[in-house]
């Protein structure tokens, strides 16, 4: 797909559109991330934390391929205005949930939205620009991502804290309508051609490859916690994921234009990238998931406050993705970048698995600054490593398929994530309890036993009315702060996996090839005035 009746502003107005969808879609995880806490506390349901945002997760890593097949035969245009559409009505809907399960139902419907705009918006650059211009825009798109990320927890928590967290899913619809209007307005690229666009869609790879994506997540996401790993259950599961799983592949190898075209990772540039992909993505869902928990739940800060400690993190990723962009397009050169962004990050999370009860404030934000520095180039760059790799009429395709590793890895890490904080709670909190708290009356136990007394002003309040109407008032302190405790040593184990993941998809990237950049413009090299003289002198 080419770009002949663009003009160079046409072209920008264009991308400033992609930007507004990148940053609707981007902003959404952000925002919740700060409100959810408070959620689950006036709607019950702790052990469902982590399914607010597995439920999106899913349906995204599930819309991604499907969107980025059918975009290479029908164009970016009509499923990025689609996708606004999906998403902020699934945004409206979810500011009126009554319920845990309406609204993990609700995050599943704005997660198709939200996997169209993450698909189209990085596909969309590739078709505006040539790959060595693609190296600065990555990293644009990286930038939007960092400010974004900055803002919205910033305005979740103010919002949660100020007007309640329904307020924080109605953010969506301006920005909704912002980036309708560039899309519609500028972004006006030529229809697909040629014989991949008249092919049938694959319904039936689409249904075994979300089949398979399901069963997985749902094994990961209930083992340990809601059923135990050899319960039939959970078994069961993971039957169903290696059935279908196989008979996806060998489906898709029958298709001329499968849903998620696995024939692509034969490169090992696209192969390479992926594995990177899916890797990282563990730990960008670490720190953004768990931060906010960490700063509510273990330190006692309000949502406003753990807003402003996923900042850095974020200003560390707008800085170094921006960057990284800028010198791509200078050099033509991204693995280094790459190399360098995964060791930092893999530092940075494995130090961050000293965050404790009585950590220093400054020393969690230096982690976070140092994790973003690491995360910028390697979130920006391995996208332009698959699209400099894949073919033309198949960018729609790899793209996505990359966005869909990522997606299923950040997927995946937050259900094995989640599983794993609600086994150390259930498994640790009883010797951590003071012996008084154990001949406490039943009601009071449970109450105690609840992760949401950390994130509830309204709970702690009801915990100490209790225990001084019991005559034990000195029990209050030592149990809020062996339940945070135990929530801390929860979270360190949860960083200490992020960075051994993320420390592999650094040892992956020491074997990605690095190939030329088409579109840089190399200067003859300058020649000494004597060799020139006698050039001119023959």
């Amino acid at each position: 797909m080419n770009t002949p009746n663009l003009s160079h502003r046409d072209k920008i107005l264009a991308f400033v559109g992609i930007l507004m969808v990148l940053f609707l879609s981007s902003l959404n995880l952000t925002v919740v991330g700060s409100a959810m806490p408070r959620v689950i506390a006036d709607l019950g349901g702790f052990h469902l934390y982590a399914w607010a945002f597995t439920a999106y997760s899913l349906a995204t890593t599930i819309t991604i391929p499907i969107v980025g097949t059918v975009s290479d035969r029908y164009g970016r245009r009509p499923l990025i205005l689609l996708g606004i559409v999906v998403f902020a009505l699934g945004s409206v809907l979810l500011g009126l949930s009554q319920s845990m399960g309406q609204l993990i139902a609700l995050r599943a419907l704005q997660g198709i939205g939200g996997g169209t705009l993450m698909a189209m918006s990085f596909t969309a650059i590739a078709d505006l620009f040539t790959p060595i211009e693609r190296g600065r825009y990555q990293g644009y798109t990286g930038a939007v991502w960092g400010v974004s990320s900055v803002v919205g927890p910033l305005v979740g928590g103010f919002l949660t804290d100020h007007l309640g967290w329904r307020s924080v899913f109605f953010v969506n619809v301006p920005f909704a309508l912002l980036a309708v209007y560039f899309v519609w307005r500028f972004f006006r690229l030529p229809a697909p051609t040629g014989p991949r666009t008249h092919r049938t869609f694959d319904a039936l790879g689409a249904a075994l490859l979300g089949g398979t994506v399901a069963a997985l997540t749902l094994a990961l996401s209930w083992g340990g916690g809601t059923y135990a790993w050899d319960s039939a259950r959970i078994l069961g599961l993971l039957a169903a994921t290696l059935v279908l799983g196989g008979l996806y592949v060998r489906h898709s190898a029958r298709q001329e234009q499968p849903i998620l075209n696995l024939r692509l990772l034969r490169d090992p540039a696209i192969s390479l990238a992926s594995a990177a992909g899916f890797l990282t993505s563990a730990g960008m869902y670490a720190a953004i998931l768990y931060l906010p928990l960490y700063m509510q739940g273990v330190r006692g800060s309000s949502a406003s406050g753990s807003g402003l400690a996923l900042a850095p993190l974020m200003l560390g990723m707008i800085t170094t993705s921006t960057l990284s962009g800028q010198i791509v397009s200078r050099t033509g050169r991204y693995k280094l970048l790459i190399l360098g962004g995964a060791f930092v990050a893999t530092v940075a999370l494995l130090l961050s698995t000293t965050l404790g009860t009585v950590t220093p404030l400054w020393i969690a934000v230096g982690l976070m600054v140092l994790l973003g520095i690491g995360l910028g180039p390697v979130n920006s760059q391995l996208t332009l490593a698959v699209q400099n790799a894949a073919p033309r009429d198949q960018l729609g395709s790899a793209t996505s398929g990359n966005q869909f590793f990522r997606q299923i890895g950040g997927t995946l890490a937050v259900s094995l994530f989640g599983a794993l904080v609600n086994a150390q709670l259930a498994g640790n909190l009883g010797a951590q309890l003071p012996a008084g708290a154990r001949a406490l009356p039943a009601p009071v136990r449970e109450a105690i036993a609840n992760p949401n007394l950390l994130s509830s002003p309204q709970a702690t309040g009801e915990l100490e009315a209790a225990l001084a109407r019991l005559g034990h008032p000195d029990l209050f302190a030592p149990i809020l702060n062996a339940l945070r405790g135990v929530m801390a040593g929860a979270i360190d184990h949860v960083f200490l996996i992020a960075g051994l993941l993320v420390g592999v998809a650094f040892l992956v990237t020491l074997a990605l090839p690095e190939r030329p950049l088409a579109g840089r413009k190399v200067a003859p090299r300058a020649e000494a005035p004597e060799r020139r003289e006698a050039a001119a002198t023959d």
